[in-house]
């Protein structure tokens, strides 16, 4: 019987063995496919399939020019090679700030449809202009990614021109506001309240105690954690930082009720959905911060407060009590005490320690 494209018999079994280039842009992979004939065929055929839909897709995007929408370069950026070696977060951050700007009709027709050809500084320059008036934190990132995006054009030969390159960022004001106690505490109660809330409580639990993103936390699986001695081992996805730290009694009981629970795969707060492979599907950015606002509603908590703040909540109950900065630059991963300050708020309670500590009070 004709083996399969790229199925190799090997040492009485099979090996699957596709082009490099197909492996590289992450599309297939090279494996042992074991000594069964009609699984080693069938998983052959399944990838083959793949890799023949990413085929024709890369000879449609060597067609690209100025003529092609918005929609035709995000399409050749996600089939990059470049992109899809980014961390999984990075992938889906990247993929959020791009859609935040898709329904833009600053230009005529929404800006995932117009014409690379007809983007020009002015039309990007009033979209930024939009997306500013509700968020300018949003609108940064996003005109970040969009930067990114046209140079990526550029380089691949689409366009001659980026047309985000100019625009005129606003200066966003960095947030300075941190959770009380009772506030975590009531968000804690309210989340741990009802079994559909209680991994997303999880979530903010590790992120506050842990001192780490959310992001991060959504997407920890249990690689990273040691049930039997309670220690994290994590490599942020932001700045590729490796944290080693402790975990207090009661979170330590929570997880591994949690692993009980959840041990059979491998992230450790996912949602009840199926991923497909046998496993769950962790939370994504929306559906996390639609649930923790849900739950913020439910306990009466202030509108000012934001999940992200739970971070820089950790950072300054460290710093306020006198914790040296770099003992919180190895929970928190800065390489640099300067690189904390967006972090650090000046409180009563800090300046009080500080004056304690000369011996003036």
């Amino acid at each position: 019987m004709k083996l399969p494209r790229y199925l190799m018999s090997q040492d009485g079994g099979y090996r699957y063995n596709p082009p490099a280039d197909a492996v590289e842009a992450g599309i297939v992979r090279r494996q042992a496919c074991g000594t069964d004939q009609q699984q080693a065929f069938a998983y052959a055929e399944e990838q083959n399939a793949l890799m023949d839909e990413w085929r024709k897709d890369v000879r449609y995007l060597r067609t690209l020019s100025t003529k092609s929408t918005v929609a035709d370069l995000v399409r050749a950026y996600k089939a990059s090679i470049g992109y899809t070696k980014l961390s999984p977060k990075s992938q889906e951050d990247y993929a959020y700030f791009l859609s935040k700007w898709y329904g833009s009709k600053t230009s005529g027709t929404t800006l995932l449809h117009t014409r690379m050809g007809d983007l020009v500084t002015p039309i990007c320059q009033r979209i930024y202009d939009e997306q500013a008036s509700h968020s300018v934190s949003l609108a940064n990132h996003a005109l970040s990614i969009y930067r990114l995006l046209f140079s990526f054009a550029i380089r691949n030969g689409y366009t001659l021109h980026n047309p985000f390159t100019n625009v005129a960022k606003q200066t966003d004001k960095p947030r300075r506001v941190v959770w009380q106690k009772d506030n975590i505490k009531k968000f804690m109660d309210t989340a741990f309240a009802e079994w559909r809330w209680r991994n997303v409580g999880l979530i903010v639990y590790m992120a506050y105690e842990w001192g780490q993103r959310l992001g991060d936390m959504r997407l920890l699986t249990w690689d990273s954690y040691d049930v039997e001695t309670g220690t994290l081992s994590l490599e942020q996805s932001k700045r590729r930082a490796r944290v080693s730290i402790p975990t207090s009694e009661s979170l330590q009981e929570m997880l591994k009720q949690q692993h009980e629970e959840f041990g059979w795969q491998q992230y450790i707060v996912p949602t009840d959905k199926a991923d497909g492979e046998g496993g769950l599907k962790p939370y994504t950015r929306v559906a996390l911060a639609k649930a923790g606002a849900t739950i913020m509603e439910r306990a009466g908590l202030p509108s000012e407060l934001m999940m992200m703040d739970l971070r820089r909540t950790a950072v300054t109950e460290m710093i306020e009590a006198g914790v040296p900065l770099p003992n919180v630059m190895s929970i928190t991963g800065h390489a640099t005490p300067h690189s904390l300050s967006p972090y650090i708020k000046n409180t009563l309670k800090s300046a009080t320690v500080a004056q304690n500590m000369r011996g003036l009070i």
